[in-house]
């Protein structure tokens, strides 16, 4: 414990003097001969000292705008320049950003009214991908001929048509599921899928789905990690970006793709209802769920930014650099907020925080349910504390202390109006748009078995094309047809599409027909004739008798007695 130094003892006359002490003398500096005015202008703020520059000036922080006597400001040592200093906002308060407008996002593909669903989807999955991905898969199957010591005639290389008739049939099985794959070609009626069966061979397709790659089989050396998915990802970010204006109010935020496969890009996320998988980062408009731009989560990597920004700083800042018309505002969750992030952003923002994160504003004391508060900086954010169930706070760079009403339900099932931060509503308002783009790709999921991280995001992002095509295609024709309305259609014309133009035709099989021709129901088709040896009665032989005879029937060639002839066609 240090000790306090001793007050020394000043008596009445002794300040009497200080006071009567005559001061006319004038300092040293203005008697010295040496002293001569300079004729540059000067400030003040050339003599101010390095200790001056790191202090925090508070102006007047009451929200009445009173200045104190002396109408100086309050100056206090601050030990770290980077800091914020909050305070209750005043009435002059101005945000770094203002809200646009309302308005429709115009579509910048050439579409007119009445186009078809294939026309809208071939805007979003352009044919050059198509055939980028035949060529790649063509590779693989080469691997596989040599592998097998195949020629092409017995392995035959795919097409971009193919190709095509293969994805559609797959946005077959997305609406028409059933337990196994081979089950769309079962003979059972009401199983098998007609379409599916007259356009593709089961063999085929389960081949394809096997082989299908999105780059080349061999990667480089010190390839990525996301190489398999670079080219394909590149190609839809584009046409994703291109289609369509930009909206006024997106939202940021993370999806997961399905994977419990073994790949260092797996994460694992326990309140996540996919709690293991490969995560995506999307920034999807807030009305209609259109995705305009993603990048896919490859783990911690060496980044070059030099002001050691944190992962969801590096997240927001990335997916931003895409938005073209400066009128958006971005809204993303307590991952991705942060006071630096609100300050160096180039649009209007906000979203929820942690409390314990560096710079975010402390409150005192506990709110009863609706209650609020408001804190301001002179970066041009405002941080605004509402409670209703939860303590909830909102950090935002475009918004004023004002207050709204919302209706919230009581226990009892009464509504009650409740006071509420504009800035609170305007955060529930539009952050839900990577939820609705999810919500609506995983109502018919086309995803199928696979080993592979990279098939699994391929699928996930084929159901996202098709979403952004329905959305197209409902701004365009300016109705709202269901997406199963929407996607029935685009299957259907793909495979269509696709079987007429691919070079290996579906064949059917020629060889020893089916139990279901061994009927008698042409008698004339069936005949028993006389063979060139005796041989076993294959009737004979299911029940393990030794039979032999020369009879055979002329339809099935098959030898069967004469007991056993009948009996073989009928059972």
């Amino acid at each position: 414990m240090s000790r306090r130094t001793k007050r020394p003892n000043v008596t009445e006359e002794d300040i009497m003097e200080i006071l009567e002490s005559d001061d006319s003398s004038g300092s040293d500096f203005e008697d010295s001969d040496d002293f001569e005015p300079s004729d540059e202008s000067s400030s003040d703020d050339d003599y101010k000292s390095d200790e001056e520059d790191n202090n925090i000036v508070i102006p007047n922080t009451y929200p009445d705008d009173e200045p104190d006597d002396e109408g100086n400001n309050i100056i206090i040592p601050n030990p770290d320049p980077n800091h914020v200093v909050w305070s209750l906002p005043r009435r002059s308060f101005t945000p770094r950003f203002t809200i646009p407008d309302d308005r429709k996002p115009e579509v910048l593909v050439d579409l007119e009214p009445g186009c078809l669903e294939l026309q809208c989807f071939q805007k979003i999955f352009p044919r050059s991908l198509y055939i980028f991905i035949s060529q790649c898969t063509n590779e693989r199957l080469q691997i596989l001929r040599e592998k097998k010591k195949k020629t092409k005639d017995e392995i035959r290389d795919s097409d971009s048509s193919e190709i095509m008739l293969t994805l559609g049939c797959l946005l077959v099985m997305s609406y028409n599921k059933l337990p196994n794959v081979y089950d769309y070609w079962s003979q059972n009626p009401s199983m098998g899928n007609q379409a599916i069966k007259l356009g593709m061979a089961r063999n085929r397709f389960q081949l394809l789905m096997s082989k299908l790659y999105f780059n080349h089989p061999k990667p480089p050396t010190n390839a990525p990690k996301t190489y398999y998915t670079d080219e394909m990802v590149n190609c839809l970010k584009y046409t994703f970006l291109n289609a369509r204006g930009e909206s006024p109010f997106q939202s940021l935020d993370e999806y997961m793709t399905k994977f419990k496969g073994r790949s260092s890009l797996k994460q694992y996320m326990p309140l996540k209802p996919i709690k293991r998988g490969i995560k995506i980062w999307e920034r999807c408009d807030s009305n209609t769920g259109y995705t305009y731009d993603f990048n896919i989560y490859s783990g911690k990597n060496e980044s070059n930014d030099t002001d050691n920004r944190t992962l969801g700083e590096r997240v927001v800042m990335k997916l931003s650099e895409t938005i073209r018309d400066p009128n958006v505002v971005l809204a993303f969750d307590r991952f991705f907020t942060s006071v630096r992030l609100l300050t160096i952003i180039d649009f209007p923002a906000l979203g929820t925080c942690i409390m314990n994160r560096k710079n975010v504003p402390k409150f005192d004391g506990k709110l009863k349910r609706g209650e609020h508060q408001f804190r301001s900086c002179s970066d041009g954010l405002i941080a605004a504390r509402w409670q209703d169930s939860k303590d909830f706070v909102v950090i935002s760079n475009c918004h004023t202390p004002n207050v709204g009403e919302i209706t919230r339900k009581q226990k009892d099932g009464t509504k009650l109006k409740v006071s509420c931060p504009n800035s609170i509503i305007f955060y529930n308002q539009i952050m839900g748009g990577v939820d609705l783009s999810d919500q609506k790709v995983s109502v018919y999921d086309c995803s199928r078995k696979s080993t592979k991280w990279w098939k699994k995001v391929f699928y996930k992002l084929l159901m996202s094309a098709v979403v952004n095509a329905w959305i197209l295609y409902n701004e365009v024709n300016e109705n709202k047809t269901r997406l199963l309305q929407f996607l029935v259609p685009l299957a259907e014309q793909m495979m269509a599409t696709g079987k007429a133009n691919c070079a290996v035709k579906r064949r059917r099989n020629s060889g020893r027909p089916s139990k279901i021709a061994k009927t008698l129901i042409n008698v004339g088709d069936h005949l028993p004739v006389e063979g060139m040896s005796r041989r076993r009665c294959a009737r004979c032989l299911m029940k393990k008798k030794e039979t032999r005879t020369t009879q055979m029937c002329q339809m099935c060639n098959l030898p069967l007695c004469k007991n056993c002839f009948t009996l073989y066609h009928t059972s």
